[in-house]
């Protein structure tokens, strides 16, 4: 009797995690991963490598029986061969914090602009994607107050769109704008892979003004943070948003960029062996981004996850491999133009190449209309936009060209204008046109 109480008061002290860990060893560093040998562990479990003095975080990304390869969170300087592996035999988690407006946060959840203490709650840190049956069609628009936008290319509370565009063609300054001028009630801005500088920039400007700094949280990731933390940064966005859109809340999530995000998933894809097969990506970037698009939405009986992401377009060819994928799962996509750009239209969305599928949803017939014929007069523009550039065509050889020229001229002064909005009279003058044009 005296001995099976001594064994109760010893396993009494014993929390089932500890009962639960299993240990390792390091047998290799390469290439910045680690390899390991293991007891018991599961895929994308965390992990503690390293001893007393130098102890990291890391990430099972790739196990068989025997060894496992782990992605270090932080810098892997210090560690050694034979270095003890702790399982944890948890999934990564994140604590929610109950006050985490006007404050940056990075890829592990903590908040690293402020001092003050804050609580919170802790969660698993990957959220599954709601069931399609548990979510809503998308009949709400988000005004912006960019003509462009809300006349042509509506944008919706839970439609999942992307910013499509080449260096310097102005992603992030259309990210911004949206940002600003979208009405949500929650507002997340993930910065992924980028310099500090541009991360206080944002922080001390698009932040300053009272209003949106109460309901904004900014989380962001900078270039030296290694792979696995910059895809982390992204889905502790995604669980702040799932928290607020579960309380009823409009949520925006503004993710710049979704490419740097594709590449941080590329090196982990390959360094676990997989093969690169579509121009350098492996597969698992592919279903990855299927799984964080899927996280947006508009759900029963909840509110709204709204998600606008930045592509980077690697030498404006809108076919290479992420830009030709993410278009054909997005809700819409506006591509910008670098001729346009260079030509002082801003936003630069180039019509003819962008769409917005929720139009059927939230435009009435009279607004659908006047889309399809502003598309008209961009696309016949467009086939004579040679002849009239290079001066072949001479004013007044034929007068629908030159009634198209005018009108197209007309729109782009009221369409790339922010905030601006469309005239009557050159609806009017739209209407016009096509009716001639049938006649």
């Amino acid at each position: 009797m005296h001995f099976d109480h001594l064994l109760s008061e010893l396993t009494s002290h014993v929390s089932n995690a500890s009962l639960s860990n299993a240990f390792g060893k390091v047998i290799s560093i390469k290439g910045g991963y680690i390899h390991a040998t293991h007891q018991q562990c599961a895929f994308g479990e965390s992990v503690v490598v390293g001893k007393a003095d130098k102890k990291i975080e890391c990430e099972v990304i790739s196990v068989d029986e025997k060894h496992c390869l782990l992605a270090p969170l932080t810098s892997i300087e210090g560690l050694a061969i034979n270095d003890p592996v702790s399982f944890e035999g948890e999934m990564p988690q994140l604590t929610l914090w109950d006050k985490p407006f006007g404050k940056i946060l990075n890829g592990f959840g903590d908040v690293v602009s402020a001092e003050e203490s804050t609580s919170g709650e802790s969660q698993t840190l990957f959220q599954e994607p709601v069931s399609p049956i548990d979510k809503e069609s998308l009949s709400e628009q988000l005004r912006t107050g960019s003509p462009i936008i809300d006349k042509i290319l509506p944008l919706c509370k839970g439609q999942k769109v992307g910013v499509f565009a080449g260096s310097g063609v102005g992603k992030s300054t259309l990210l911004n704008k949206l940002y600003t001028n979208v009405d949500a009630d929650v507002k997340i801005y993930v910065m992924i892979g980028e310099r500090s500088r541009e991360i206080v920039d944002f922080y001390q400007s698009e932040m300053a003004s009272k209003d949106q700094n109460r309901k904004t949280i900014l989380i962001a990731s900078s270039t030296e943070d290694s792979p696995v933390l910059k895809k982390r940064a992204v889905y502790v966005a995604m669980a702040y948003a799932r928290r607020f859109s579960k309380a009823g809340k409009s949520v925006a999530v503004v993710i710049d960029s979704i490419t740097r995000l594709a590449h941080a998933m590329r090196e982990i894809g390959i360094s676990r062996g997989e093969l690169p097969v579509a121009r350098g990506y492996p597969p698992s970037v592919f279903s990855e981004l299927s799984r964080l698009v899927e996280l947006g939405g508009n759900f029963k009986n909840q509110g709204s996850i709204t998600t606008v992401m930045s592509i980077l377009v690697d030498g404006d060819d809108v076919n290479e491999p992420i830009s030709d994928y993410l278009r054909g799962v997005l809700d819409g996509h506006y591509v910008l133009d670098r001729k346009l750009a260079n030509l002082g239209y801003y936003p630069s969305v180039d019509i003819l190449k962008s769409r917005s599928r929720t139009m059927g949803d939230v435009f009435d017939r009279d607004e659908l209309a006047f889309e399809r014929k502003v598309r008209e007069i961009y696309g016949e523009y467009h086939e004579v936009e040679d002849i009239v550039k290079t001066g072949i065509y001479q004013k007044g050889s034929n007068a629908g060209i030159d009634e198209v020229i005018d009108l197209k001229r007309s729109l782009d002064n009221e369409l790339y204008t922010w905030p601006g909005s469309i005239s009557k009279a050159l609806r009017e003058q739209v209407h016009a046109f096509t009716q001639n044009h049938q006649d």
